[in-house]
């Protein structure tokens, strides 16, 4: 059976899946992940690459993963994400310089320095459409805004030497590397599929919390921000005078132990309210959007390792007035029923990497 390995490699930790293609369907083969104490030392995967490719070595041999061939995401932090409304031209070539030309007005960095890549929302959009008659399939070349004879481009690119420590990582695990996606891509692959409605993705990590804000299967924002489970660990520890492992500890034994309809805990509160202010933000970026129809999101997922922690999805959905719901990246793949309750303890982890798996399999 061939099979496709997403490769995750957060701020603490490094999650890998491995998926095979049963009758159709995603199944999962193998999956595998670091703990936070195997990288300490180290504030970035990316200040040791050697390090990280050991590590990620070792991970994929525990787990018993089979291949070589991986895809792997940028982080949301690293990413520079714009989307650009463009004059249609005609070749495909004269249409792309068009794009080089305008991205690099907006680029934190000259455009030479960076690995960059346009994705075609018209085409997108319609790939994302069940095809109703045979004109109505998509195009190889870039689709066209038929009023305005305009062209939408989202355009992600990152710095050449953080993609370049990615190929090393890869290459010190001995894995090839097919693709660098973004995590943006993933989230939608692994949570949304092809639910067209507004959503936004909401991914506590230990370091940093992505908003991803899509429609129509398109992420039409990300935003990082510096707040995640660290914060709350960091909060543990101050006032419950515990040391950082014992803090960690609590807090992993709150989300493992949380249940629908509970209560914020007063010790979450603050991070919360940060979250919030952060939420409505981005909600109002993506309701002045050009491209966006719906304006208005229809609901939240939320995904990432503190996704669990109880009374969150309950707070976010009375503060915001919209459904939270706690994402399951195992829905759309088949795997034996008995390990269903680890998969439900350790899916909102896996998110990305099982989103990344998935890459080939939905193209």
């Amino acid at each position: 059976m061939k099979s496709f390995l997403g490769v995750d490699i957060g701020a603490s930790s490094i999650k890998v899946v491995e998926l095979g293609l049963e009758k159709g369907r995603p199944k999962l083969l193998t999956y595998g992940y670091s703990e936070r104490q195997e990288m300490a030392g180290a504030v970035s995967p990316f200040d040791d690459v050697q390090a990280t490719g050991k590590l990620l070595a070792r991970v994929c041999k525990e787990a018993g993963v089979k291949s070589t061939r991986a895809m792997t995401a940028l982080p949301t932090s690293g990413v520079f994400s714009t989307i650009l409304t463009l004059p249609h031209r005609k070749e495909k070539r004269d249409m792309q310089a068009l794009v080089d030309l305008e991205a690099a007005k907006l680029t934190p960095i000259p455009l030479e320095q960076m690995v960059t890549y346009s994705t075609y929302l018209d085409d997108l959009g319609k790939k994302n459409v069940p095809a109703q008659k045979k004109e109505e399939t998509p195009s190889s070349k870039p689709s066209v805004s038929e009023e305005k004879k305009l062209t939408h481009v989202l355009v992600t690119g990152a710095a050449k030497t953080l993609v370049q420590k990615y190929v090393e990582i890869f290459k010190t695990a001995k894995l090839d590397l097919q693709a660098i996606d973004t995590e943006a891509f993933a989230l939608v692959r692994a949570l949304i599929g092809k639910d067209r409605s507004a959503t936004m993705v909401i991914d506590i990590g230990s370091k940093r919390t992505n908003l991803v804000l899509v429609e129509r299967a398109i992420p039409f924002l990300s935003r990082s921000i510096n707040i995640g489970g660290d914060t709350i660990t960091a909060r543990l520890q101050e006032q419950m005078q515990f040391s950082s492992k014992d803090a960690e500890r609590m807090k992993r034994d709150l989300g493992g132990s949380a249940t629908s309809g509970e209560k914020l805990p007063p010790l979450l509160e603050s991070f919360m309210h940060a979250l919030t202010n952060e939420i409505r933000y981005a909600l109002q970026l993506f309701a002045s959007m050009e491209m966006t129809q719906q304006k208005k999101i229809e609901k939240i997922i939320l995904t990432g390792g503190s996704a669990h922690l109880p009374g969150a999805a309950e707070f976010l959905a009375n503060t915001l007035n919209i459904n939270v719901y706690r994402g399951d990246p195992w829905a759309r793949l088949t795997y034996p029923e008995p390990l269903r309750p680890v998969l439900d303890d350790i899916g909102p982890r896996m998110s990305v990497a099982i989103g990344l798996a998935m890459r080939d399999l939905d193209s």
